[in-house]
């Protein structure tokens, strides 16, 4: 198995595990035209054998390749990097098998390795087999965890929710700005829930509806306070109240923060200054919408300030910012190429 360095004339060879998914075709559509990416191994257990357009229309006019069935510990031999875009509770079920292949790196999409507390990842997805292996993956968000993610060999992308949240407040989490128990209102898309139908994502019910979903109880807040907790170095007990709206893809999150400490500064400098280096986030002069991040790995925010108060605003799209857009930015600077290798094509509007 080839291991040299990216860049350099050796390109590198992919598996995809979970590749029927929203988030897997997200990834094998950016994967497909990733200069420093030849084979690429799409794995799934429902589809073995199909043709990747059968399942993602934006193949169809792709007729060679295929979805293979094979166990991920064979795919994982044959590869360089890993990602696992399965349902949470699945990878920690196949990753001691897939590290003992050594792959380069390894990327898990879903919830099993982001935590390092097991009562808070008990509390909210339950019993875990390896847990001990937690430890050892570096959280994925890159404008918080740039300097681990460049020596990673094994990282835990952060949820889609966690990602805009996160985004939303860590320049005022980072300057101690932020009070305790803030909460942040977030909404998302359907395909934020997965491919598989349920009652609450069934289109009658979702066209022209939103609705509070898992109320006080979102599993993606233990993720949100860990990172928060690492940065402030105290709880701050950031609440992420979550909305299923009627729109396809998309996050939409606001913060509301009233504080004395806020009058007289400019709280939009400081997210300019904060996020002036990141190749992804864009501070807006106006509140950002949905549509205008579709399709493409990009966060935008803005900053509306009245005295003591402020609102801060953070739009991505969930299945590339929040998930196969931000996974591959973490390959990126794991293995040392340019961070927006791949990433750089603009969204679509209206889509």
């Amino acid at each position: 198995m080839h291991r040299g360095k990216a860049g350099r004339g050796v390109t590198l060879r992919v598996a995809v595990i979970g590749a029927a998914g929203y988030v897997g075709g997200e990834l094998l559509r950016l994967l497909a035209t990733h200069p420093e990416v030849g084979e690429v191994r799409a794995v799934s257990r429902t589809h073995p054998g199909k043709r990747w357009g059968e399942v993602h229309p934006a193949f169809a006019f792709d007729r060679e390749r295929v979805f293979t069935g094979d166990a991920p510990e064979v795919v994982a031999r044959e590869a360089d990097v890993v990602f696992l875009a399965l349902g949470h509770g699945e990878s920690s079920r196949v990753m001691p098998s897939i590290l003992e292949t050594r792959p380069r790196l390894v990327v898990d999409l879903g919830a099993d390795f982001r935590l390092t507390d097991v009562a808070e990842y008990q509390k909210h997805y339950g019993e875990h087999p390896c847990f001990d292996l937690c430890t050892s993956f570096v959280y994925g968000l890159p404008e918080a965890r740039r300097d681990a993610l460049k020596s990673a060999t094994r990282v835990a992308n952060p949820g889609c929710m966690a990602t805009a949240t996160q985004l939303a407040i860590l320049p005022l989490v980072a300057t101690g700005l932020l009070p305790e128990r803030t909460a942040v209102f977030a909404i998302t898309g359907s395909s934020g829930a997965g491919q598989t139908p349920k009652p609450t994502t069934h289109h009658p019910f979702r066209a022209s509806n939103v609705f509070v979903y898992k109320p006080l109880a979102h599993q993606h807040e233990a993720e949100i306070n860990r990172l928060v907790g690492e940065v402030a170095g105290r709880n701050l007990g950031v609440r992420m109240i979550a909305h299923s709206g009627p729109f396809v893809r998309g996050i939409h999150a606001a913060v509301h923060v009233t504080s004395s400490d806020l009058s007289g500064r400019d709280i939009g400098a400081l997210y300019r200054d904060r996020y002036s280096g990141e190749p992804f986030v864009r501070v807006m002069d106006e509140p950002p919408h949905v549509a205008a991040v579709a399709g493409t790995n990009f966060a935008y925010v803005s900053v509306e300030q009245r005295g003591d108060e402020t609102l801060v605003t953070c739009v991505i799209d969930n299945l590339m910012k929040g998930a196969a857009g931000q996974a591959l930015h973490n390959m990126n600077i794991a293995l040392g190429l340019p961070e927006t290798t791949g990433l750089n094509a603009p969204g679509v509007f209206p889509y």
